[in-house]
C-alpha cells in the first residue's frame, strides 16, 4: 500500500550510485526532485524502469532511494534472511493515522507481533465461513442500487459504490457495525476524512517540503481535522461494544478480549483503535481498488465476462445464492482477480532493507541500504509473456502458474510481513464479482480511458458504466 515516494527525510543507502542507472538530467543538489510526478509516483517510476531497466536509482538532495523491479532482483530481495521489510516514507506518515497498527508498525514494535497472533484466528477458515453471509448481506445493498441504475439507464460510479461496499464489508464483518454506506445520500463522512488524508500524504511524499510549509497550512489543518475525525469515529465503535457487553465473533472480539499465546498479554486500548483504523483503511481501500479495476477490465472484455457467467452456471446454478464452499470452486472468477491484481496490485509496492552487507545484482549493498519493489512493472516482466499489458485471466490457469517462478507475482507483499487478510480480501472480491457478472453486462462510458489515481494505493478514477441484464 504504498509508493515510491521519496522525502527529504528518507535515509541514504549508501550505495555507490555510479554502478546503478539513474534518469536523466540529474541536477546538482536538486538531483532527480524535478523529474518527479507529485500526483502519479508509481507510473512516472515504470516509465522510468522502462527506460533504465529493473533497477535504478532516485536522488533527492543528498537521498537516495533505490526502485526495483527486474525478476531476478525482486527474488534476490524477497531473501527473508538477507532482507526484511522496511517502512518507507508514506507508511511512517500512515503511522499519524494508525500508529503501531499491523500494516505500519516498524519491526521492532511488540504490539505487530502480539497482534498479528491474536488477529490470526480472524482469519481462518472457520471465521471466513462465519463472514461469508454478512458480505452477502452488503453485496445485495450494492445490487439493490445498481438495480435501480439499470432500471434508469444510468452509469454508475464504480469506484463509489466499490468503496461503499469494502467499507460496509469490513465494518460488519470486522467490528460488527453497520455503516449503512448504501442507505447515505452523501458518502460517509469517514470516507471522506479517509480519502483526503490518504491524498495528503500521497503528495506530501513527494513534494517540496519548504512550499509545503509556507503554503500548505490549510491542508495541514485538514489533515489533522480527518485523523481526529476518524479516531474518534473508531473509538465510539469500539465504546459502543464496551457498553453492550455483546459477543460477537468478530476481529474486534479477538482483539479486546484474546491474549497472545506467546506473551499472555492483551492489546491495549490504544493499540486496539491502531488496529481497527489499520483495517478500515487498508483492508477498504485495497479490495475496493481491487474490485473498481476488475469492473473496467469486464467492461473491455465481454468474452470474459461470459466465460466467467458459464462458470457461475455451473458451479452456482441460474439463480440460488452462493455459498460459502462455492466460491473457492469459481476458479476463473478467482483468474480475473488475480490478473487484476497484476495489471494494477492496489497496493504499488513494498520496502525492503538489508539485515546486513549484502549484494543486489552483483552490486555491493551496505548496512542500512533499502530498496522499493515497483508491482506494477514487475507484473509487466518479459516473463509473463509478450503482452503483458493485456488482460488475459488465462495467465493463471493451472499450467501457466506452474510454469511461472512465484516471485513474480507479489500483491500481497512478502515474507512474515504480507497482508494478514489476504484470504478475506480474496473471497469478497471473488463473491462480489460473482454477483456482478451473473446479474449484469457492464457497458463502458464513451470515450473513457483507464485514469490510475494515486493516493498511497491505487485506484481507478472517474469510471463508469452502464449496467444491462443478460
Amino acid at each position: 500500500m504504498a509508493s515510491p515516494q521519496l522525502s527529504t527525510s528518507s535515509p541514504a543507502t549508501g550505495t555507490d550510485s555510479r554502478t546503478i542507472p539513474q534518469p536523466r538530467w540529474r541536477l546538482p543538489i536538486l538531483g532527480d526532485l524535478l523529474s518527479i510526478d507529485v500526483a502519479k509516483p508509481v507510473q512516472r517510476e515504470m516509465r522510468v524502469a522502462q527506460e533504465l531497466g529493473g533497477i535504478f536509482e532516485r536522488k533527492i538532495f543528498r537521498h537516495r532511494l533505490i526502485v526495483v523491479s527486474g525478476a531476478d532482483l525482486v527474488r534476490e530481495v524477497n531473501d527473508e534472511e538477507k532482507w526484511a521489510k522496511f517502512l518507507g516514507e508514506p507508511l511512517r506518515k500512515l503511522r499519524v493515522i494508525a500508529g503501531d497498527g499491523l500494516f505500519t508498525a516498524f519491526n521492532s514494535e511488540p504490539n505487530w507481533r502480539k497482534a498479528h497472533n491474536i488477529l490470526g484466528p480472524g482469519f481462518s477458515q472457520a471465521a471466513m465461513r462465519g463472514y461469508h453471509d454478512s458480505m452477502l448481506a452488503v453485496i445485495d445493498r450494492l445490487l439493490h442500487s445498481w438495480d435501480v441504475a439499470a432500471d434508469s439507464g444510468e452509469y454508475v460510479d464504480v469506484p463509489q459504490s466499490m468503496t461503499s461496499l469494502t467499507f460496509d464489508v469490513i465494518g460488519r464483518c470486522g467490528f460488527g457495525y453497520d455503516f449503512d454506506s448504501f442507505g447515505r445520500a452523501e458518502p460517509d463522512p469517514f470516507v471522506e476524512a479517509m480519502s483526503r488524508a490518504l491524498e495528503y500524504i500521497n503528495r506530501s511524499s513527494n513534494d517540496i517540503p519548504i512550499l509545503r510549509a509556507v503554503f500548505g497550512r490549510a491542508a495541514r489543518e485538514q489533515h489533522a481535522r480527518d485523523i481526529a475525525l476518524m479516531q474518534d469515529t473508531v473509538d465510539r465503535i469500539v465504546d459502543e461494544r464496551m457498553r453492550s457487553q455483546d459477543t460477537q465473533a468478530d476481529l474486534l472480539e479477538l482483539m479486546m478480549h484474546t491474549a497472545d499465546p506467546d506473551t499472555g498479554e492483551q492489546l491495549d486500548r490504544e493499540s486496539i483503535r491502531n488496529q481497527v483504523l489499520t483495517f478500515l483503511v487498508a483492508g477498504n481501500e485495497t479490495t475496493a481498488a481491487t474490485l473498481g479495476f476488475a469492473v473496467h477490465f469486464l467492461s473491455r472484455h465481454p468474452e470474459v465476462v461470459a466465460k466467467a457467467r458459464a462458470e457461475i452456471a455451473e458451479v452456482v446454478g441460474a439463480d440460488g445464492q452462493i455459498g460459502y464452499e462455492q466460491v473457492a470452486k469459481l476458479r476463473y472468477v478467482r483468474r480475473v482477480v488475480d490478473e487484476t491484481l497484476r495489471l494494477w496490485p492496489a497496493a504499488p509496492g513494498y520496502f525492503r532493507k538489508v539485515r546486513g552487507e549484502t549484494t543486489l545484482g552483483g552490486r555491493t549493498l551496505p548496512p542500512g541500504s533499502w530498496v522499493f519493489v515497483l508491482l506494477p512493472q514487475l507484473h509487466r516482466d518479459p516473463l509473463w509473456g509478450d503482452d503483458p499489458e493485456r488482460f488475459d485471466p488465462d495467465r493463471f490457469a493451472p499450467d501457466a502458474v506452474r510454469r511461472r517462478p512465484a516471485h513474480i507475482f507479489k500483491p500481497w507483499g512478502t515474507g512474515i510481513r504480507a497482508c494478514i487478510g489476504r484470504q478475506f480480501a480474496l473471497h469478497e472480491a471473488v463473491l462480489t464479482l460473482a454477483s456482478l457478472i451473473r446479474r449484469y453486462d457492464f457497458v463502458p462510458e464513451p470515450g473513457y480511458e483507464l485514469d490510475v489515481h494515486e493516493a498511497v494505493t491505487l485506484k481507478p478514477r472517474g469510471l463508469k458504466v452502464k449496467l444491462s441484464k443478460p
